[in-house]
């Protein structure tokens, strides 16, 4: 699989990093809600929130937990991050930068891991599940969500296609399926799975990645000229030959970590 360059992805997001800040996508936090009711949150947990961009999730952990890290390759995203959480008044967040596939931190050193609207942009998804096991200590629970395609491969092809268009460090958007397979992986033990359908007004999502106008002129007509099924999944809204907006799908893991590492 060609991947974009892990500086490359610093240095995109890094011009962007102000409107992930300001996004009102990450700033909805309904699908917050669902994952930390599988969380099991407590005042006392240490808390790490890998990729935390805006730090939107660390800001909403800080009143659930005693210590929040939020972790984070870009960083101007972690300098975004740290003015979203000062203006949320949360003075037990701390900042750290990271690759999510090697995170700087000692085995079981957290009672809880999150990440959120991330992992399609990891070269190596499974390192990266892997990792957040290591650093979560034994019956501690790890909080995950992301973008998800069904599993027919023309929906599939439709939305990864166009998300590669409209930012090049996109990865994949995987399967549910997929990611129950890398949870296993990484010897973690399900405990609830939700998800729910986000609609993205289009023309702050298009913008929101820093293409110039005919890239995102390009985006808007592979969405005006979807089959018929990518138009009835994605619930592709336009008017007067312009796209208002979409929907994709969002899924939320919370598994725990049983105890002995997985088998090589």
């Amino acid at each position: 699989m060609t991947t974009f360059p892990k500086e490359l992805t610093r240095a995109r997001f890094g011009r962007v990093a102000e409107k992930y800040r300001k996004s009102a996508d990450h700033a909805d936090l309904e699908d917050l809600d669902l994952l930390f009711s599988g969380l099991d949150l407590a005042a006392g947990l240490r808390v790490l929130d890998v990729a935390t961009g805006g730090g939107h999730t660390a800001a909403a952990l800080s009143g659930h937990a005693a210590r929040v890290v939020a972790s984070d390759l870009t960083p101007a995203m972690l300098s975004e991050a740290r003015k979203l959480v000062a203006a949320r008044g949360a003075a037990n967040v701390s900042f750290c930068a990271a690759d999510a596939e090697a995170l700087p931190f000692a085995d079981g050193a957290f009672d809880r891991v999150t990440c959120r609207i991330a992992p399609h942009h990891f070269p190596e998804v499974r390192a990266a599940v892997s990792e957040m096991a290591r650093v979560t200590k034994a019956g501690g629970r790890i909080g995950i969500i992301d973008s998800v395609v069904p599993g027919v491969p023309s929906l599939d092809a439709f939305l990864n296609g166009i998300e590669k268009v409209r930012d090049p460090s996109h990865v994949r958007s995987y399967r549910v399926e997929e990611w129950l397979e890398f949870l296993a992986g990484a010897g973690l033990s399900l405990v609830q799975t939700a998800s729910l359908w986000k609609i993205h007004p289009f023309p702050e999502w298009v913008a929101r990645t820093g293409q110039p106008p005919a890239v995102q002129r390009e985006i808007e007509a592979m969405f005006l000229s979807a089959f018929p099924l990518a138009q009835e999944t994605y619930r592709i809204r336009a008017e007067g030959g312009r796209v208002v907006s979409y929907a994709d799908e969002k899924a939320i893991f919370v598994a725990r970590k049983t105890g002995a590492p997985p088998a090589p």
